[in-house]
């Protein structure tokens, strides 16, 4: 436990840190989510055992480092880049076609795209929207997880995936789901954001959710490769994707529902 609040601790810092930066140089930032994709990316393809090419699975890292970093220094080349990349995944799909299985194939293709797109959406919220919304994705998935854990140890009766995630609850993620709401209502009125107190309120319910099903399908992922956790990059916590899997769906999203609000708005 100590050691897992040490980590906590750091990481803590480390993003404080990030964070303080961006308002001096925005790149800092992006090479930040940049690394976090390629560590990502290395835990579901290596760690995972899909994909026993070294040389495959270092490609993918490396096209997702860049990839990512596009998103922000040069969007346009994003889909020639993500292009050739599933051209080069093709061609070794026939030079090497006796290892390189279709499930490996799908997976080195999708992972990357996905897991670049994915914190490249946590930018997008945080330089484009705003501290306050970053820490509602935050709230979505820490807190709610927290709130979940100690209302499901507490109260929790009823599984909610007991296949999946035995421990689990009904009670513990409605009680996860209640906390978010108090925290997003919080920082909402921190924020001075009471005119989209209502949006934001019903946003956080289908975060939280949305979170939820991360984490879970993380968890399958887990459960299909037997492993307990991606990596072990964070003492007590586990891998990049140990501690982001809810959010990495959290995110994209959340982009989403704030570009439709901005269209309903005019």
């Amino acid at each position: 436990m100590l050691t897992r609040i040490i980590s906590g601790i750091v990481m803590i810092a480390i993003v404080v840190g990030v964070l303080f930066t961006h308002g001096l140089t925005p790149i800092v930032t992006v090479l930040f989510l940049a690394a976090l994709t390629a560590i990502a990316t290395k835990e579901m393809l290596y760690n995972t055992g899909i994909i026993k090419n070294k040389v495959i699975a270092s490609v993918g890292v490396i096209f997702a480092f860049i990839v990512n970093a596009l998103y922000y220094f040069l969007p346009d080349a994003v889909i020639f880049t993500t292009v050739n990349y599933v051209l080069f995944v093709v061609v070794c799909a026939v030079v090497w076609y006796e290892e390189f299985k279709p499930k490996a194939v799908a997976a080195a293709i999708s992972f990357p795209i996905v897991l670049s797109y994915a914190f490249a959406s946590i930018y997008t919220i945080f330089g484009g929207y705003g501290l306050p919304y970053l820490l509602l994705v935050v709230n979505c998935s820490a807190i709610c997880d927290a709130g979940a854990y100690f209302v499901g140890v507490t109260l929790g009766k009823h599984k909610l995936c007991p296949k999946i995630s035995p421990k689990k609850t009904v009670e513990g993620a409605v009680g996860g789901i209640v906390l978010s709401e108090i925290v997003t209502f919080i920082i909402v009125l921190a924020a001075r954001l009471e005119g989209e107190l209502i949006s934001l309120m019903v946003i956080t319910f289908v975060l939280c959710i949305v979170g939820m099903l991360g984490d879970l399908f993380a968890s399958v992922i887990k459960r299909t490769v037997g492993i307990k956790d991606y990596g072990k990059l964070i003492p007590g916590h586990g891998g990049i994707l140990d501690r982001f899997d809810s959010i990495l769906l959290i995110a994209p999203v959340f982009v989403q529902l704030l570009k439709l609000a901005e269209v309903i708005r005019g």
